[in-house]
């Protein structure tokens, strides 16, 4: 196209363009004020949930008009300003190659919106961060991530609880994140994790060695996820957990029980192994352990050990304990867990396994034949 000075560049054309992509600017601004994020998308289950989802809110109503308008123009030019087939290839088309005061305004309107965001974030932000006297809590809890699955441990009780969270409603809490290290393991060493409870708002990594203390107010009685949210191995699809919000008196009856199980003298018994249903073992076998064990011979391991022949491989007659591979000994280790060259097997409660499903399991390891 030759260069026309006469042809006026902001033209009728031009401006109806305008016209339409601000009317797609302004209903697209609305929705982002009016839906409700906490009724039609996540519950807002935590007290900074609030400030969270309104500061979502505002980046994303001055997000819109930024993004219609950047790519509403390149479309717009590209089919205003393209060469016709009747125009030689060396055309060219706008003769404009610079707009002074148009560069300054998309400089600086984004450059405030920033700032202000900044300053926005600096205030919210330290709600799941504070410090000094914000750091009173009513309660103090760890949680700590494995492989895979997450521990949770509690003022006042011996024992941990694996994979589910339990919160009094209304009470401010600060958990001290961190990761196991998992120095047994030589093949890969210290996992990273990442603690997620999408209707929290609340993501912190889980770092080996490193404690990062987070607090939050659950406002919400409920069941929600708890995800790993950075991928740390093989097993990373079958590391979830729940966080159970409950009044406080529900919250009382549960702690009170975790207190009388961990006071009861702890006899032993014997998980009975028979009637123990094969099928129903693999079922539970894919679905909790496959993240770790292939039902293959010993040398082809993922996390730990292929499993065939378990009972009868002269090669490894023993198991990570030490003891003979018996269908006892076998039913001890996924009752209790054990530590070993290949890293951390987790316990029953861990892997959310019953006693029947522990007799399932270890009638299906027996018909696994190389």
């Amino acid at each position: 196209m030759k260069p026309d000075t006469h042809q006026p560049l902001l033209d009728s054309g031009f401006w109806r363009a305008v016209i339409v992509m601000a009317v797609i600017s302004a209903v697209l601004m609305y929705i982002v004020v009016v839906y409700p994020i906490d009724r039609a998308f996540l519950p807002e289950a935590s007290v900074v949930s609030v400030p969270i989802d309104n500061l979502f809110k505002f980046s994303m109503f001055f997000s819109v008009p930024i993004l219609v308008y950047v790519n509403g123009f390149i479309i717009y030019f590209a089919l205003r300003y393209r060469r016709r087939p009747e125009e030689p290839i060396e055309a060219v088309g706008s003769p404009i190659h610079d707009h002074p005061a148009l560069e300054t305004t998309w400089t600086i309107i984004p450059g405030i919106l920033m700032i202000v965001l900044a300053v926005l974030s600096y205030y919210i932000i330290p709600m799941y961060y504070p410090t000094g006297q914000a750091t009173a809590s009513a309660v103090t809890m760890e949680a700590i991530g494995h492989k895979f699955y997450f521990e949770f441990r509690y003022p006042g009780l011996k024992q941990s609880v694996m994979n589910e969270m339990h919160l009094p409603i209304g009470v401010p809490v600060t958990l001290d994140i961190t990761s196991y290290e998992e120095t047994l393991d030589v093949k890969t060493g210290p996992v990273l994790h990442s603690f997620w409870v999408p209707e929290f708002r609340l993501k912190q990594d889980m770092i080996p060695g490193m404690v990062v203390p987070i607090h939050f107010t659950a406002r919400e009685i409920g069941t929600f996820r708890i995800v790993c949210a950075e991928f740390c191995g093989l097993g990373h699809s079958h590391m979830w957990g729940k966080v159970v919000v409950q009044s406080k008196t529900d919250f009382d009856k549960w702690y009170a029980q975790q207190q009388t199980e961990a006071a009861a003298p702890e006899a032993e018994r014997l998980i009975t192994l028979a009637g123990g249903d094969a099928s129903a073992g693999q079922g539970l076998f894919n679905a909790k352990c496959t993240a770790c064990h292939n039902a293959a011979p010993f040398a082809q391991t993922k996390v730990g050990p292929g499993l065939a022949d378990l009972f009868d491989d002269p090669e490894h007659p023993n198991l990570v304990t030490g003891k003979k591979a018996t269908p006892a000994n076998v039913a001890d280790v996924l009752e209790h867990g054990a530590h070993g060259s290949y890293g951390v097997m987790p316990n029953m409660h861990a892997n959310g396994l019953t006693d029947k499903d522990v007799a399932n399991l270890v009638a299906y390891l027996q018909t696994l034949h190389k």
